[in-house]
């Protein structure tokens, strides 16, 4: 199930995030091009390569990666309305981040399993063999989840981009946590148990949540005042400023009755600077949340609508398959900013660029 990807000498450079010449990008990965091939193409593998010998490291194999159990960073999403490109952000960036050499699992945690259909699960029926991450929220135990593997669909080659998908049937989960006591400590209790698991194959763990004010979603919610705040995708329009505030307000409730605090980061989509409103929203933007907006916005860009679109032979992020595009650069760009501000790094490097 898992494919391979690769990408052009251009875009790898980019990916990299490395000062270097496309030469030296080569020299780097430590591969020469393919004999018959006119170009070379990179892969995920080559860039995380390049990372290494870029620090003076060489790149560890699989035996010789430190046994680790910290939780890596997780990448919390969060939005209460629907229709701002949250999952679609979100997937491309986790994407972009795996063909930056990241290790990375998405864990699907919204009903409408749009992150799932996006990396390519079939979700439309019930009778699908997904273990989702509502079957571990149920569970209050602090013991390891020894059914975790079973629940990993693999989306890249080389572990690099993982998914945990969902299906329709997650909802149950959701009206089951509405009497659950402590409810909100599941999410948390969830990742903290299987750390171990977690830290030994992945670098970052990126959660797409259901819009609105779902059981589920404060949770992850709560699970985030480790890194200190969610993600979260804003249009700049009228409903959409309005649907930031409400989650403003949500997180102030958080820490009120929980003590967690949480902010957030705000990334703006489908920025259209001609139109005079996005103009207006922008400015408002700037004046109440400006410390929180990342530096990156992501343009109006039709390539974002043909990522489901049946009539397109190829279903998946834009980056992926537009990975020369306006919108695919703009998401390599968030991707490193966040990158940056989570503090995700490779095992056996003292940081990250």
């Amino acid at each position: 199930m898992a494919r391979a990807i690769d990408f052009k000498t251009s875009v790898a450079v980019s990916l990299s995030g490395l000062d270097v010449t496309a030469k030296k990008l080569q020299e780097l990965c430590g591969r020469e091009k393919p004999a018959g091939q006119h170009h070379m193409r990179y892969m995920p593998s080559d860039i995380r390569a390049a990372r290494y010998r870029a620090a003076g490291v060489e790149p560890p194999t699989t035996g010789q990666l430190p046994l680790v159990s910290k939780l890596p960073p997780v990448i919390v999403t969060r939005m209460t309305k629907g229709g701002v490109g949250k999952t679609s952000i979100s997937v491309n960036v986790a994407a972009a981040m795996a063909m930056m050499g990241y290790r990375v699992l998405v864990i699907d945690a919204d009903p409408q399993a749009s992150a799932s259909n996006l990396l390519g699960i079939d979700t439309a029926v019930y009778d699908t063999d997904i273990l989702h991450i509502g079957h571990f929220l149920k569970k209050a135990t602090n013991a390891p989840d020894a059914d975790l593997p079973g629940a990993i669909k693999h989306i890249y080659d080389g572990g690099f981009l993982d998914l945990i998908p969902s299906d329709i049937t997650l909802a149950e989960t959701d009206a089951s946590l509405v009497a659950v006591m402590s409810s909100h400590t599941r999410a948390e209790l969830f990742l903290n148990r299987n750390s171990t698991f977690f830290a030994q194959r992945y670098d970052v763990i990126v959660v797409d949540t259901a819009p609105g004010t779902t059981p589920i979603g404060l949770a992850f919610s709560y699970a985030a005042k480790d890194s200190g705040k969610v993600l979260t995708v804003v249009e700049p329009e009228g409903s959409c400023l309005r649907a930031l505030d409400s989650l403003a307000s949500n997180l102030a409730e958080i820490k009120a009755v929980t003590g967690a605090n949480v902010t957030m980061e705000v990334v703006v989509n489908k920025y259209h600077p001609s139109l005079k409103h996005v103009r207006e929203s922008m400015g408002f933007l700037y004046s109440k949340y400006g410390s929180m907006l990342n530096d990156s916005i992501v343009p109006q860009y039709s390539g974002f609508a043909r990522q489901l679109n049946p009539s397109e032979k190829d279903v998946g992020p834009l980056v992926e398959f537009e990975s020369s595009s306006v919108g695919a650069a703009a998401i390599i760009d968030v991707a490193k900013s966040l990158v940056r501000s989570y503090g995700i790094t490779m095992p056996g490097l003292p940081g990250d660029e």
